[in-house]
C-alpha cells in the first residue's frame, strides 16, 4: 500500500479516536453501504442533485398559483434536472475516457517508438477511450466501490492499511453486488 495512503488511513483513525465512536460508526456505515450497495449508490446519488435544484426551484414559483399546479411543476422540473445530471455525468465519462486515452498515447508513444506520437495516434487513441471508456467504468464500477468500501470500513474498525480486512470485506461485497445485482444491471 502506498505510504500516503497509510498516512490518511492513519489521520483518519486518529481523528476517530479523538471524535469518539460516533465517526467510526458514520465511517463504517458509509464503507458497509459503498461495500454492499455502491453501485446502486452511485447511480442515485448522480441524480439527487438535479432532483434536489428541481424541487428547490419549484418551491420558489409564485403562491399565487395553486399548490396543486406548483406540485406537479415542481416534480416535473425534479425529473428534468435528473435527467441532466444522467447526461452530464455520461458526457463527462466518455470526455475523460477520450483525455485518457489520447494523454496516455501521447505520453507513452514516444517511450516505445523514441519519437513524438503523430498527430493523429493521440486523436484516434482518443475516440477509441471515448467510445470504450463508459463500459469499461460501469464495469469497474462495482468492484472499485467495494474496494472503497473496504478501505473505509478497515479504518473505522481501526485497521487502516491493513489488506486483509480490506480485500476480505471488498471480496464480499463483490460477491454481493455481483450476485444480487448482477442480473438486472447485465440487461441494460
Amino acid at each position: 500500500m502506498p505510504q500516503w495512503a497509510t498516512d490518511i488511513g492513519a489521520e483518519l483513525v486518529g481523528r476517530a479516536d479523538q471524535t469518539a465512536v460516533g465517526f467510526r460508526g458514520i465511517l463504517g456505515l458509509l464503507g458497509a453501504g459503498l461495500t454492499f450497495l455502491g453501485a446502486r449508490l452511485y447511480k442515485v446519488t448522480i441524480l439527487v442533485p438535479g432532483i434536489v435544484l428541481g424541487l428547490f426551484i419549484g418551491t420558489l414559483l409564485p403562491t399565487d398559483i395553486d399548490a396543486a399546479i406548483r406540485a406537479v411543476i415542481a416534480v416535473v422540473l425534479a425529473g428534468l434536472g435528473a435527467l441532466l445530471c444522467r447526461f452530464v455525468e455520461r458526457a463527462a465519462i466518455s470526455v475523460f475516457g477520450a483525455v485518457l486515452a489520447g494523454g496516455l498515447t501521447f505520453t507513452i508513444w514516444p517511450v516505445f517508438q523514441g519519437e513524438a506520437a503523430p498527430w493523429f495516434v493521440p486523436a484516434i487513441a482518443s475516440a477509441v477511450g471515448l467510445l470504450l471508456f463508459p463500459k469499461l467504468f460501469h464495469a469497474l464500477l462495482r468492484p472499485l466501490t467495494a474496494l472503497l468500501g473496504g478501505m473505509l470500513v478497515a479504518i473505522s474498525v481501526g485497521y487502516p492499511g491493513n489488506p486483509l480486512v480490506i480485500g476480505g470485506v471488498a471480496a464480499l461485497g463483490m460477491i454481493v453486488q455481483f450476485s444480487l445485482h448482477g442480473k438486472r444491471d447485465e440487461k441494460k
